[in-house]
């Protein structure tokens, strides 16, 4: 087993508040030219009347606060068994019951990007040595029920905690002699050129400041193998900008949030041979889920 500690990977893009700051504002310019609110609220019902109200309040503009307060409490929440056991039921936080449809639907909507991209396709096709990226990977519940049965040769899992990441390896069984494990947060986790063929960001990005957020697209875009492409699933907000949940320290983000952030990274949606943006939305969830889309990125 490979494991890598967070700062090997590291790599840092200089940034100050002025620049997160002028961030914020250009998303908001967006959601307000796209006739969007960029209002939210939290569990503590707090209300805020911007994004850039909310990461002040919390002090999450300053970069030493973000570190020891925002990315420390989150990594504290999910290194406690209590909070989150290392079972399929603990990754999807007593929704054991989603895996199933997830797989289903995502193995559905990957497998019609891998047929867009005829380099990716190729090299899958013709038992070439490929790679996937697990990003926010706990246990690496999707590399074993969906990137490697795909036909992926190898996959990295990345994961902050390493107490779920210790546990990877039995859950994988044999699977785990084809993986790589990285012990980091996506806010510092960096590859070289021409690594990996599927990055795929699920569940996880609510754990992570819209910056860095950025800089960690922009990174891994850079990661991308020709042909290769990057999902991302999450969980969306449907009336406001977005829901902060203070117990784990987590954003979630609206549809048009994060298509903000996506395009401040500089990567762009797939598109069909008819034109259509590659976006697909999980139809089955129960009605508690928040709608959750999948966008396939170049």
């Amino acid at each position: 087993m490979d494991v890598t500690k967070g700062g090997r990977f590291v790599s840092v893009i200089e940034d100050s508040v002025e620049s997160r700051v002028a961030l914020i504002q250009r998303i908001q310019t967006h959601l307000t030219s796209k006739f969007a609110v960029f209002c939210g609220k939290d569990t503590d019902d707090n209300y805020y009347d911007s994004i850039e109200e909310f990461w002040r309040h919390h002090g999450f503009l300053d970069k030493e606060t973000i570190v020891t307060m925002w990315y420390k409490s989150s990594k504290e929440y999910w290194e406690t068994e209590d909070n989150v056991p290392a079972t399929i039921d603990g990754m999807l936080g007593g929704w054991s019951i989603l895996s199933e449809p997830d797989l289903a639907a995502s193995k559905q909507f990957l497998q019609e990007v891998i047929n867009l991209r005829p380099q990716l396709s190729e090299r899958i096709k013709s038992d070439q040595e490929t790679r996937a990226c697990e990003c926010g990977a706990g246990i690496g519940r999707l590399t074993k029920g969906l990137l490697l049965p795909i036909g992926l040769k190898t996959s990295d899992l990345v994961e902050t905690s390493p107490r779920l990441l210790e546990a990877a390896p039995q859950y994988l069984g044999r699977d785990a002699l084809k993986c790589r494990f990285h012990c980091a947060g996506l806010q510092n986790f960096n590859m070289p050129e021409n690594t990996y063929d599927v990055i795929w960001i699920q569940w996880v990005i609510a754990y992570i400041t819209d910056w860095d957020f950025v800089n960690f697209l922009s990174r891994m875009k850079r990661s991308l193998r020709e042909g290769g492409i990057i999902v991302i699933k999450d969980n969306t907000c449907s009336d406001l900008a977005f829901f902060s949940d203070t117990s784990d320290t987590d954003i979630t983000r609206s549809y048009r949030y994060l298509r903000a952030l996506i395009e401040e990274s500089g990567l762009s949606v797939l598109k069909d041979d008819n034109g259509k943006e590659l976006v697909k939305w999980q139809d089955d969830f129960p009605d508690d889920i928040w709608p959750t889309p999948m966008i396939a990125l170049e």
